[in-house]
């Protein structure tokens, strides 16, 4: 959907939200997306000229990036609490 996908508005040497990232921090950003997902979904139809679907495919970016965000801090995390073996046995 048109201006839903990276637009131009927000972009430079680097996307918008990848900098609020590095700034703030991956909390403050999942938070941000969480709170923003919701402002879209909240506002649906209400709008006036912004059809229904375009605030919905919005709340869908965010949650999406979440999700994202999410799926990379688990891969970051997946080895930590694993037992380690130094000495060969089990």
């Amino acid at each position: 959907m048109e201006g839903v996908n990276h637009p131009e508005h927000y972009q430079g040497a680097h996307e918008c939200i990848e900098v609020m990232r590095l700034l703030f921090g991956d909390q403050a950003v999942e938070d941000f997306c969480r709170l923003t997902a919701f402002k879209y979904r909240f506002r649906t139809g209400r709008k006036d000229g912004e059809p229904a679907e375009k605030d919905i495919a919005k709340a869908e970016w965010y949650e999406d990036y979440l999700i994202q965000m999410r799926e990379e801090e688990r891969k970051r995390y997946a080895n930590y609490g694993r037992r380690v073996n130094y000495y060969g046995k089990d």
